[in-house]
């Protein structure tokens, strides 16, 4: 299938393995330059060998932990210093340990929010710009079926999933532009 991508260039999060892994996948297939991400260094180096071995696209791994903004900043940059642009960005994360809403105590709610939401909202803040200089973009958010019918030993993903599905919408991600008065 040819959907019009080759050429343009995606960081996908959490790519080592699972959902993030495909999608990473799926777009080398179609000639995108992949940028993939994952805690663990030789999870995220052996699935950019993979990938690249199975498709021969250009596949850049980087050690990035979604819930710190200097490795989402380094991500970014090395992403800018290699292929100059970024045209889609799919935001993907671990879930959360399981539970209910008095099994958590504060940190485990705030890694959660770091891990799940900030994540987004700090790569979306990053991209979105650069994204607009090119005047294409997509963005992909994964979430979890949490988000339709919450689950009663998911809590933390239940809350944290549906703020990620409410944050960008397009009419929301446009913002106004100075001296127009338009959106």
């Amino acid at each position: 299938m040819d959907l019009g991508l080759a050429g343009r260039v995606a960081i996908v999060g959490g790519a080592s393995h699972g959902l993030g892994r495909a999608c990473a996948e799926g777009l080398a297939e179609e000639g995108v330059h992949v940028v993939i991400c994952s805690r663990d260094r030789a999870a995220i180096e052996k699935a950019a060998h993979d990938i690249h071995c199975a498709t021969g696209a250009d596949v850049l791994p980087v050690v990035c932990d979604q819930t710190r903004a200097d490795d989402i900043d380094r991500l970014v940059k090395r992403t800018l210093d290699r292929f100059h642009r970024i045209d889609v960005l799919v935001n993907n994360t671990g879930g959360p340990p399981l539970g209910r809403v008095f099994d958590h105590d504060d940190e485990a709610w705030q890694a959660a929010f770091d891990g799940i939401l900030m994540s987004v909202v700090r790569l979306c803040r990053m991209v979105i710009p650069r994204m607009r200089q090119k005047h294409w973009r997509r963005i992909v958010n994964n979430t979890s079926f949490t988000v339709r019918e919450p689950a009663e030993r998911l809590v933390l993903s239940n809350a944290l999933r549906a703020g990620v599905a409410s944050l960008l919408s397009p009419r929301r991600c446009r913002e106004r532009r100075p001296g127009t008065g338009s959106r």
